[in-house]
């Protein structure tokens, strides 16, 4: 074959290379990209490898952005994985666009009434109070509260903690005398659907008397705290 023979021949062979390099991805093909990167950085953030976590989740988001609409599960799935990541990444702004993207399609495809709601909302409750929007993170307090106390009841460990978050929420917010009447109620949950005793009551204690210590209420602090302390040792004792 003359020169000129081959180099057609490798021509054409280039092109059908690059043919084949600019077929689109089948939508399998994008779907185990996705799930291997949700993996791999699912993985690397229960072990804080923080900089792993972000390379997987973040290809994972662009993926997803790229091939999943708004109300699709997988679509879904990343936002309830990168808002937990951008606040450990110190970037709220961002996760607080990724909660509300989070909450529109958690809403349409489940209704506004909806249990898979309570983990995004508390998300955004927490995230608001970090950045110091204390109104809307009291919003989402009490919408996240009200599911809660709808499919768990009223006294349910996960309600009463809901409880606590709002509280100590509501004393960095500056509304103390609401803040501890709220911390009040939590002890008194906490005694009736766990016993009196309970070591949880006796950290729920010691929040209680820092609130009222900043309502200079220190004789009532110190009286939480000794109850707490009480507590504490009864249960290292049994241990």
């Amino acid at each position: 074959m003359s020169i000129a023979g081959t180099a057609k021949l490798w021509a054409a062979a280039l092109i059908c290379a690059a043919a084949l390099l600019a077929t689109p991805a089948s939508a399998q093909d994008v779907q185990a990209q996705w799930e291997a990167h949700m993996r791999e950085g699912g993985r690397a953030y229960g072990l804080a490898q923080m900089e792993i976590a972000a390379r997987e989740l973040d290809a994972a988001l662009v993926l997803a952005e790229k091939n999943f609409s708004a109300d699709d599960v997988k679509m879904i799935s990343t936002w309830l994985n990168i808002v937990p990541l951008r606040r450990a990444q110190s970037r709220l702004d961002e996760a607080v666009v990724y909660g509300e993207k989070l909450l529109a399609a958690v809403t349409k495809v489940n209704g506004a009434d909806s249990p898979e709601l309570m983990a995004p909302l508390t998300m955004m409750a927490t995230t608001y109070r970090d950045l110091g929007d204390f109104a809307a993170s009291d919003k989402a307090y009490l919408r996240t509260i009200a599911l809660h106390e709808k499919f768990f009841g009223d006294s349910h460990p996960r309600t009463v903690t809901m409880l606590e978050d709002r509280a100590v929420m509501l004393g960095r917010a500056g509304r103390l005398e609401e803040g501890v009447k709220l911390f009040e109620e939590v002890v008194e949950l906490w005694k009736y659907g766990l016993g009196m005793g309970h070591l949880r009551e006796a950290i729920s204690r010691r929040g209680y008397a820092e609130a009222l210590r900043k309502m200079g209420r220190e004789a009532d602090a110190t009286a939480q705290e000794t109850l707490a302390n009480q507590i504490a040792a009864f249960w290292e004792a049994g241990r």
